[in-house]
């Protein structure tokens, strides 16, 4: 028998001997799956090209010289390809693709998908052109291999990400979802498994945005989408044809702001829409479509999210106790939603619907709505609050009269009243609001000025909360956007004074880098909105955004993106981004914008032609000149006339 110390070198001789066992195996395991990779790359490789794109337009609206490169993927050996919309936001003048034999030859637009941002191009060759293998969506499994193709750094040698499929149904459907870095270099290219089969065509997207660069803020960062091919396959011979596809519209808003937990109740049917055609009303609660159960919003989203314009959706409805059976077919695009206005200011924060203010020259000042009468009834629609006079206002029938039944001095009045449109200018003559004499003080209330840099982010932030914050029962909020240009301290005191008269808090953030804003920030600026409504009684519909060049730009993305927290938005010198998905104007959903032209003239030019195009979408949209020649910041002035604004949002 052994002694112990004398068996110790054997089982260090063990233990060594496995440990190399497992180094070899594991050795040799990677040898294995970088031989399968480099297998699925030959695989697929032939079919993926560089595409080179010259000439188009540049943010301004002008030409644009020179060009830049994309990837493409062949799907048809007669030449049919299909790329990421993104690499054409340009709008090129000329399109050249590299084919596999290496001749350079030019391609043309075909059609777009403009529901999952890709484009079908298509080139004239003699050259039987290579195409891939695919793989359906279901038989996907998640962890599997998934390796991501590109060919924008060179025609010959595609540049490889490789990652795993993370998740089979994303953004609302339209795609897969990898780890692997997706990036520009890739966008356009194939998204291929262990086998070289190609899952889908790498883009950019979003579920927030549906603009041809929402999702680019996840560049590089683990998250990335590819469209399944095998899904588009169905709709290639709309796209050979050079009809472009477009997201399906139905045309309703739901109740509640849950998508997770709320059911897909009907708050508001737009007129005119396929929804409304198909006689889907308010109230009405969706429980099924095309057989597939809905018990919350997000089911129905993903339903929506993968249709488009044309398809015919069957729903099951509930309206109180009975169940109807509704067939929707989709629209391309609705009748702009012209938002009417009654022209009161309701007193603000009790539970009635009582007039605080008539405006001139609007329809309640033509019938002769006073100061303190309440309003109970809207055409048939009981009315209990300021908020569900609202709703009825802008859910109603447009363009005829309404009748409007008041309580004045005790005794009903009935009036016919027709709204108006909203003005493309400020109202003037509303009341600031008044403390009441018996308010009392809240208790524990932060007012004055505070750091309000998030732990997690590196974006500089100060939060000022005026004194008079302790006795009001609710505040506006003014997000203030600055950068390198639009310094936020020249004009800080003027926004502190006007905070205090007209009651908002106002809250300066820096973007990370304290020069330019990036799309990407627009999620950090809503954090830090529902941080402050975390901490005090915000009111959304006195909630704007201001911001000057990159930050106006910001101004604009965040208010389009978020209008459940903020109505008006302002830029001071920045136009709408290229690749900005603008929403339509919808009943329960609210953005008024402000843009302060620039003096130069060709950007003055441009931005005005923006402005006009969001007035044919029915947006408010209010024009000022930039101030002093001297300065790139807003004069007193402006951030006076810009607060009265503020105080009339919540008008009806």
């Amino acid at each position: 028998m052994l002694k112990p110390l004398t068996r110790l070198p054997l089982l260090l001789l063990t233990i060594s001997l496995t440990l190399a066992c497992g180094s070899v195996g594991a050795q040799q395991l990677n040898i294995e799956e970088d031989a399968a990779i480099r297998a699925a790359v030959e695989l697929a490789a032939p079919s993926v090209v560089q595409i080179e794109t010259v000439g188009g337009l540049v943010q301004g609206g002008g030409p644009l010289e020179g060009g830049s490169r994309t990837t493409g993927t062949i799907i048809s050996a007669d030449g049919y390809i299909l790329s990421s919309l993104v690499g054409f936001i340009q709008e090129p003048s000329g399109i050249l693709v590299t084919l596999p034999s290496g001749k350079r030859v030019a391609a043309k637009v075909v059609a777009k998908d403009k529901n999952r941002n890709l484009i079908l191009l298509k080139v004239e060759t003699d050259e039987e052109l290579p195409t891939p293998k695919t793989i359906e969506r279901s038989q996907l499994r998640p962890g599997q291999w998934a390796i991501a193709l590109g060919k924008t750094f060179s025609p010959d040698m595609p540049s490889v990400s490789v990652g795993i499929l993370s998740a089979k149904n994303r953004v609302w459907g339209k795609a897969v979802q990898t780890d692997a870095k997706i990036s520009p270099n890739n966008y356009g290219g194939p998204l291929v498994d262990i086998h070289g089969r190609v899952i889908g065509i790498l883009t950019p997207l979003s579920p927030q945005d549906s603009g041809a660069t929402g999702g680019m803020e996840w560049y590089d960062s683990g998250i990335g989408f590819a469209v399944p091919l095998t899904e588009l396959e169905p709709r290639l011979a709309l796209l050979k044809e050079g009809k472009d596809l477009l997201p399906g519209l139905l045309g309703i808003n739901l109740k509640g702001n849950d998508i997770i937990a709320d059911p897909a109740e009907i708050a508001a049917v737009r007129y005119n829409s396929p929804a409304q055609e198909a006689g889907i009303q308010a109230k009405d609660i969706l429980i099924e479509a095309n057989g597939h159960p809905i018990e919350r919003q997000a089911q129905l989203k993903h339903i929506l999210g993968e249709a488009y314009a044309g398809d015919t959706i069957a729903f099951k409805v509930k309206r109180g106790d009975e169940e109807l059976s509704l067939e929707v077919k989709l629209a391309d695009k609705l009748i702009p939603y012209d938002r009417p206005l009654l022209g009161i200011m309701p007193q603000r924060d009790i539970e009635e619907a009582i007039v605080q203010y008539v405006f001139e020259d609007t329809a309640a000042h033509g019938i002769g709505l006073q100061a303190g009468d309440k309003v109970i009834r809207y055409d048939d629609t009981e009315i209990t609050t300021s908020q569900s006079l609202r709703e009825a206002v802008a859910t109603a029938k447009p363009d005829v009269p309404h009748k409007l039944t008041i309580v004045r001095e005790g005794a009903e009045q009935a009036f016919e009243v027709q709204p108006r449109s909203f003005p493309n200018q400020f109202l003037t003559g509303a009341p600031q609001p008044t403390v009441a004499p018996d308010a009392a003080e809240q208790e524990g209330l932060v007012t004055g000025e505070s750091d309000f840099q998030l732990a997690e982010e590196q974006n500089e932030a100060k939060l000022f909360v005026p004194e008079v914050a302790k006795k009001l029962p609710s505040l506006g909020l003014v997000v203030v956007l600055g950068d390198v240009d639009f310094k936020l301290e020249p004009m800080r005191d003027a926004w502190h004074e006007q905070a205090e008269a007209f009651g908002f808090a106002v809250l300066e953030v820096m973007p990370a880098n304290g020069d330019r804003w990036n799309r990407a920030e627009s999620s950090v600026v809503r954090k830090m909105i529902d941080r402050v409504r975390d901490n005090y009684n915000i009111d959304a519909k006195r909630t704007i955004t201001v911001g000057g060049k990159s930050g106006g730009a910001m101004s604009l993305i965040h208010g389009f993106e978020n209008r459940d927290v903020q109505n008006g938005a302002v830029s001071a010198e920045a136009g709408i981004p290229r690749g900005t998905s603008v929403p339509d104007c919808e009943p329960l959903s609210q953005l008024e914008l402000v843009f302060v032209i620039p003096r130069e003239e060709k950007r003055a030019e441009v931005i005005k032609k923006q402005a006009s195009s969001l007035r044919e979408m029915k947006y408010t949209v209010i024009e000022l000149p930039m101030p002093d020649e001297e300065s790139s910041v807003l004069s007193a002035t402006e951030i006076a006339q810009l607060a009265v604004w503020l105080n009339t949002l919540d008008r009806i």
